[in-house]
């Protein structure tokens, strides 16, 4: 009985392993001590975001992309919001909100001579809401407030691309 207990917890160590799960946090993302920069049209308060996340990732957020080794450059997000449900009188009952952030690694100053960029990637969130007809102004307040979670999201799924590449 207990050859079973140890075959089957080393068969699930095995199995979510080999499918690339980890503890959150378990990885660094190799961003420790890395000057990174960033660049693009994003705008400065989504530039902002990500340069706050690279810090508490252990990153070096450098102003200039000649003092980089890697600069993200990240372009406008999109934003889109469509009908998913209706009640029997056809008026939205749910809608889906979509967030993407597109964005290229590429070498900066400091890269090493090999260093090699990455094609434009894009990441993309995705959340449903419930509509209320009677209360439009919680609705709008709900549906920003879901836009900013999407928005979390997506610099973390981005950071996450990007740290598998350093």
């Amino acid at each position: 009985m207990q050859k079973l207990k140890i075959l089957l917890l080393c068969s699930l160590v095995l199995v979510i392993t080999a499918c690339g799960w980890q503890l959150r946090g378990a990885a660094g993302g190799g961003f420790a001590a890395v000057p990174i920069a960033l660049e693009g049209s994003a705008g400065n308060r989504l530039l902002n975001e990500i340069a706050v996340e690279l810090r508490s990732l252990d990153a070096e957020v450098v102003a200039a992309a000649d003092q980089a080794r890697w600069v993200i450059e990240v372009d406008r997000p999109d934003r889109s919001r469509r009908t998913v449900a209706s009640d029997a009188d056809g008026f939205a009952s749910e809608y889906e909100l979509r967030y993407s952030l597109s964005f290229t690694l590429r070498p900066g100053g400091l890269a090493e001579a090999m260093a090699e960029g990455r094609q434009q990637q894009t990441v993309q969130t995705s959340a449903a809401y419930r509509a209320d007809p009677d209360n439009l102004q919680a609705q709008e307040a709900e549906e920003e407030a879901l836009v900013r979670e999407l928005r979390e999201d997506a610099i973390r799924l981005l950071l996450a691309r990007v740290g598998r590449s350093l």
